[in-house]
């Protein structure tokens, strides 16, 4: 055990960037599978997609060239942050849109309930939002439409800030002469 501890404390930067890699292509991939690839979104894609190189890169670049790779990763930073920010305002977009019972009956619809039958009668209007209400959960259900996650575009961020502390404190390797 004490010799794998070793080899952990020799290669941490290393173990570290090849894991914060790792993460960076899982974070690509489901944006790709989730087809997070339309207008704006695609910030996040590349992001992504330059974060995984970025930190590969930072496994053989050293002195200058790994410190404006860390800048490079800060900067990245900031898209997780918009990102967030992005999907906090599609979400209250989404509340806003969505009409409430007392809009509907604003809109001229009418509800009778009978007292005895317990008996409901809709309008066709009605009907035609409720069949509308339930389709569209069904959707959310399979994940085809709905409000984004609203946290979700900070794992960009943490993955980017990780990267950039793993590379600051990295120490460049003496070369053999």
């Amino acid at each position: 055990m004490q010799n794998l501890e070793n080899l952990v404390r020799r290669h941490l930067s290393t173990l570290l960037l090849l894991s914060l890699a790792g993460g960076f292509v899982v974070l690509l991939a489901e944006l790709l599978i989730t087809n997070h690839v339309d207008g704006i979104q695609n910030v996040a894609v590349i992001a992504a997609a330059v974060g995984a190189v970025a930190v590969l890169a930072g496994l053989f670049v050293k002195g200058t060239i790994r410190h404006l790779v860390v800048l490079l990763l800060l900067v990245l930073t900031l898209t997780g942050l918009v990102g967030t920010w992005q999907h906090f305002e599609s979400n209250r977009d989404d509340e806003a849109s969505r009409p409430t019972p007392l809009a509907a009956v604003e809109q001229g619809g009418y509800q009778t309930i009978a007292a005895r039958s317990g008996a409901v009668e809709r309008t066709p209007q009605q009907e035609a939002q409720e069949n509308e209400t339930r389709a569209g959960d069904r959707e959310g259900e399979r994940g085809d439409k709905g409000a984004p996650p609203p946290l979700a575009p900070l794992s960009l961020s943490g993955l980017t800030l990780m990267g950039a502390l793993v590379l600051l404190a990295k120490r460049d390797e003496p070369q053999a002469i």
